[in-house]
């Protein structure tokens, strides 16, 4: 983000860790809220729900050394980079390859799942109330990156490689509530992470 902003060339390949975040309900609240208003009106009121989520999803991501690459609907792509010097806001250096900038992820995963009881019920308009949860899934390892786009309209950072398939593979498993990882972040985590399930 700080990049684009500034003009500054990114490197083209880079190692790290991706995370997907996707909130669950999403769907049914927004078809409540277009129910209740219209679909002006309910697009509208919607917004006052979602802006306080996002930014409570999202916070957690910045807080740990991490940028949002891109959203897709109800759901959010970030990465969290290995570049040397970089320390998040709780004091966890990088530096230390995959491993930190998969503890960073893990951390920032685990404070999106704290954020979301905050929204886990949401009334409304017509008095109804949608249960909402998010699933994160992540991996670790090298990405290529590219800046795509037409400087004149809009330009973005695009990631593609073998660890966006596995953190996309790895989102088939993670159920609403939970926080699912690749193998070589288990690996790299070793006694530091705690599975709960296989």
């Amino acid at each position: 983000r700080v990049a684009l902003a500034g003009g500054t060339d990114l490197p083209d390949r880079c190692v790290g860790a991706a995370l997907f975040a996707d909130i669950s309900g999403f769907t049914p609240l927004t078809r409540a809220f277009a129910e209740a208003l219209g679909s002006k009106r309910g697009a509208e009121a919607l917004l006052g729900v979602l802006n306080p989520l996002f930014d409570a999803l999202i916070s957690p991501a910045h807080r740990y050394g991490g940028s949002v690459i891109g959203f897709a609907g109800d759901a959010f792509t970030c990465w969290f980079d290995d570049a040397d010097g970089i320390q998040d806001a709780e004091g966890i250096p990088d530096g230390d390859g995959i491993r930190a900038s998969s503890r960073r992820a893990v951390a920032a995963a685990l404070a999106m799942q704290a954020a979301m009881t905050e929204f886990a019920e949401v009334q409304t308009p017509a008095g109804t109330a949608i249960t909402l949860s998010v699933k994160v899934a992540l991996a670790a390892g090298p990405a290529r990156r590219f800046l795509v786009g037409d400087p004149a309209i809009q330009q973005m950072d695009a990631l593609a490689g073998a660890t966006l398939a596995r953190m996309a593979a790895t989102e088939k498993h993670a159920e609403r509530g939970q926080v699912v990882v690749s193998q070589e972040i288990v690996e790299s985590l070793g006694s530091a992470l705690r599975v709960e399930t296989w």
